[in-house]
């Protein structure tokens, strides 16, 4: 090859090469301004800043520095949500696609400590205020005419406040949330759906969270962990702010004082979404291991007058849609303590070794499926205790059926409960107990049968002290064996009228104390 040739050639080379050089630097120039100009035309609610902005089409590259996302929210233009990051980089970007496609492609996106933080509006809005500016930011989400695709999406050692109305008010901490999206896709389609954006799988694991759920409960959870086939939550806790003394000196009408844990909450196939603008929620199987409740209430505060629905129109009255075919509780512990006077304990009563099956927890059945609740359990943590509780959510009657069987009951147990409620104190033994209560929203039947040895009833005055009169009378009854069937059963029929103000399981209480009185003493003694 002649020098004349060689020479030409290194001269084309060096040409291509300049060219290439040029075409790069033209190409990155090309990209970053028409990516620029694209966060230009993001919605008005929407506001993205950054230091720079580096891409190298070569390398299919985007370098982004200090960038921080803001979603801007109402009238007033406060920041709803702001996510913080000191630079992020992504790799295996299409520019190709982007350029001639329209479509924004990218292999993965890596996420490392960031800072988001989110207000939570209040549930009270200004007029429509709320409603004008979400549908602004749908109608505006819905004019941006791009395709994204996101292969992989990770955030990773995440710090996550969310606020209750203003930066004040902390509703949601954790310093270590871990978040997994997998083939996301957003386009014009997507973008009128009421989850804006379509994703194949997901996981969300976090370490400790706290909420703050009101003014007086905190909720923590040690963690959670979220896919698309389960939702796991480890280490439950529900407890009030205050101690039961300082709740009673805070609260102007009776309230409950819960201490409510659980070892773990696992819920399978879940599913959610909005459908006919109305949010739903589904799953198989929701099983919760180890739930321990201590709720204890002073009758002494006023009563909460108001209207006290049955489960049934609870679930009737739902604002989303909740289809839940099983729901088990596995070894559990309830206990329930009430105080009714000044200077005396609180009654308790507890149920130790609770298990239960409730079916069709729901309100998208229809009749006549029921929900049931099958449960077992020792009662005052001695007695085997079997009930069955059904009733049909579309029944507006919120007709049910209520049928336990308790089985041998030192009634020295009762005590706990009847000696500082009742003003009653009980000797001997139940052999066995059954109460069968037919009721709806008004009233209800009792059919109430027991067998007992070596009774004993004592009456309590106003003083805690024996009444000798009523005792004696009373226990005139309960030596009368006149009642008792060829079995040794004393069966008694009886009537509640329902004090809507309370709960359903003070109705069922005065149910079983209707019977109680009615087999021991007797009607018009007490």
């Amino acid at each position: 090859m002649s020098n004349r040739i060689k020479k030409s050639l290194t001269v084309l080379f060096l040409i291509v090469c300049a060219c290439v050089v040029v075409c790069l630097f033209f190409a990155n120039s090309f990209v970053e301004n028409k990516l620029e100009n694209t966060l230009k035309t993001l919605p008005a609610s929407v506001s993205f800043k950054y230091s720079a902005l580096h891409v190298n089409v070569f390398q299919g590259m985007l370098f982004v520095e200090n960038p921080e996302l803001e979603l801007i929210e109402g009238v007033n233009k406060g920041v709803d949500l702001k996510i913080k990051l000191e630079d992020f980089k992504l790799k295996d970007v299409s520019y190709w696609e982007y350029v001639v496609n329209n479509t924004i492609h990218l292999d993965s996106i890596l996420l490392l400590n960031a800072q988001v933080s989110y207000v939570k509006a209040q549930k009270k809005s200004q007029d429509s205020t709320s409603s004008d500016s979400s549908s602004s930011q749908s109608e505006a989400l819905k004019t941006f005419n791009k395709t994204i695709k996101i292969d992989n999406f990770d955030l990773n050692h995440a710090t996550v406040t969310l606020f209750k109305g203003s930066r004040d008010s902390i509703f949601l901490k954790s310093e270590n949330v871990n978040i997994a999206f997998r083939d996301i896709h957003f386009d014009a389609a997507t973008a009128e759906h009421s989850i804006p954006f379509e994703y194949s799988n997901y996981h969300v694991l976090t370490d400790s969270l706290k909420f703050n759920v009101g003014e007086f409960e905190t909720l923590s959870l040690q963690e959670l962990e979220l896919t698309k086939s389960h939702w796991v939550v480890r280490d439950f806790k529900l407890k009030t702010k205050y101690s039961k003394q300082e709740l009673s000196k805070v609260i102007k009408k009776e309230r409950d004082h819960f201490n409510v844990e659980m070892d773990s909450l696992y819920i399978e196939q879940p599913e959610f979404g909005f459908k006919d603008n109305r949010f739903y929620f589904k799953t198989d199987t929701i099983t919760i291991q180890k739930p321990n409740l201590k709720i204890y209430r002073n009758k002494m505060i006023a009563d909460d007058n108001s209207i006290k629905p049955l489960y049934s129109k609870m679930l009737r009255d739902l604002k989303i849609d909740l289809t839940l075919p099983t729901l088990l509780l596995k070894e559990g512990y309830i206990e329930y303590e009430e105080k009714v006077k000044a200077g005396i304990h609180a009654g308790s009563i507890s149920f130790a070794n609770f298990n239960a099956t409730i079916k069709n927890v729901s309100n998208t059945y229809v009749s006549p499926t029921q929900t049931e609740l099958d449960i077992h359990t020792d009662f005052f943590d001695t007695a085997p205790l079997h009930a069955v509780w059904t009733f049909d959510v579309n029944n507006e009657k919120d007709e049910f059926n209520f049928k336990t069987e308790i089985g041998l009951l030192p009634v020295s147990q009762l005590n706990k409960f009847t000696e500082h409620n009742l003003n009653i104190k009980l000797e001997g033994q139940f052999d066995k107990v059954y109460a069968n209560i037919n009721g709806n929203v008004n009233r209800s039947n009792v059919d109430f049968s027991v067998k007992y040895e070596n009774m004993k009833l004592d009456i309590l005055n106003k003083k805690h002290k024996k009444n000798k009169f009523l005792s004696s009378v009373a226990n005139l009854f309960l030596r009368n064996d006149s009642d008792k069937n060829e079995d040794g059963f004393i069966s008694k029929t009886g009537q509640v009228e329902r004090d809507k103000t309370k709960s359903v399981f003070n109705f069922f209480w005065l149910n079983i104390q209707e019977g109680l009185k009615l087999v021991f003493i007797g009607d018009g003694i007490i």
